[in-house]
C-alpha cells in the first residue's frame, strides 16, 4: 500500500484554480493523422452523448480537433504540391 502512495505522489495531476482540486492529468493522445483526428472527435462526441462530459466542454474539444484536423490536411497537401513541383521542374 505504501509502495502505491509513493508511485501516486509522482503522478501529473492538473489542480482546478478555483477549488484547489487535484484530477489526474489525461494522457497524451496521439493527433498525428486526419483519421487520429476523426478517432478522437468520435470518442468526445460518444462521451458527450453518454454525459461523461459536458456538451459545451465537447463543442470546444470538437472545435479544436477541426483546427487540427485542417493543419494536418494543409500540411499534407503542402508536401504533395512541392513534390509534384520537384517533378515538374526536372
Amino acid at each position: 500500500m505504501k509502495s502505491q502512495l509513493e508511485s501516486a505522489k509522482h503522478l501529473p495531476v492538473t489542480i482546478d484554480a478555483t477549488s484547489g482540486t487535484g484530477t489526474p492529468t489525461p494522457s497524451k493522445i496521439k493527433l498525428n493523422t486526419i483519421e487520429d483526428v476523426r478517432r478522437e472527435t468520435a470518442r468526445v462526441y460518444r462521451e458527450a452523448r453518454a454525459g461523461t462530459i459536458d456538451v459545451s466542454e465537447a463543442a470546444r474539444f470538437t472545435y479544436i480537433l477541426t483546427g487540427i484536423g485542417k493543419f494536418i490536411e494543409a500540411t499534407d497537401l503542402e508536401k504533395r504540391l512541392v513534390q509534384m513541383e520537384r517533378k515538374l521542374l526536372k
